[in-house]
């Protein structure tokens, strides 16, 4: 069944304390969204030291960064930190380079795709990725509308590399998941979906993990 992955995008360490809390005794991971307000306008609250003490399940880390490599440095001691996904858009011309360093400090690695950046792009990296992730939405803020275009390329993505663990991320909600379960993706990062509205994170998962369900039998 597809997994979810919800996305934590906040701008300090109470939030980020209070959503990982409320979903790590029914979820195996996270995915903590990290920002530096450059590559995406807006930037985000991201602190090793308190993830490594305060958060008790896996976590991928979404890097929304100019500089992937400076980043992961700070990163090297956690180790709830499981896969590190890097945008193409970050540095097209040594994002190899950038995969390999990531995969040597023993991190699975994901290659993220804006909508706008060719699946072409994956064909010269596809043996340096553990993962591939499209963004739905453009990245950088949650609560934006989805882009039916997105199906379409999971679905050409699938059938050009069957073995791939691949991700979705931006707009996932209850409405977008009537498309998205049969596209071929194995798990997706919902994030306004599960925090920050008028239910519990919990009943939230709880929701969209019988939903998926229903419509993967259908």
């Amino acid at each position: 069944m597809i997994q979810i992955i919800p996305s934590i995008l906040v701008p300090d360490e109470a939030t980020f304390i209070a959503w990982s809390q409320s979903v790590e005794q029914i979820l195996p991971m996270i995915q903590l969204d990290i920002a530096d307000g450059k590559f995406v306008p807006n930037d985000t609250w991201a602190d090793p030291d308190v993830v490594s003490e305060r958060l008790h399940i896996d976590c991928e880390l979404h890097l929304m960064v100019e500089d992937p490599l400076e980043e992961i440095r700070i990163w090297e001691e956690v180790p709830q930190v499981k896969r590190v996904l890097v945008h193409y858009e970050s540095d097209p011309d040594n994002i190899a380079d950038i995969l390999s360093q990531v995969q040597s400090y023993g991190w699975e690695v994901g290659l993220v795709l804006n909508p706008e950046t060719s699946i072409d792009v994956v064909d010269d990296l596809i043996e340096d990725i553990d993962a591939l992730m499209f963004m739905g939405v453009v990245p950088g803020k949650q609560g934006q509308r989805f882009i039916p275009e997105t199906i379409e390329r999971i679905q050409e993505a699938r059938k050009r590399f069957p073995h791939l663990f691949i991700e979705l991320d931006g707009a996932v909600n209850e409405e977008t998941l009537e498309d998205i379960v049969g596209s071929g993706v194995n798990a997706v990062c919902p994030g306004s979906a599960i925090f920050g509205n008028e239910r519990k994170p919990a009943e939230n998962v709880a929701r969209m993990r019988e939903l998926i369900e229903k419509l993967t039998k259908d």
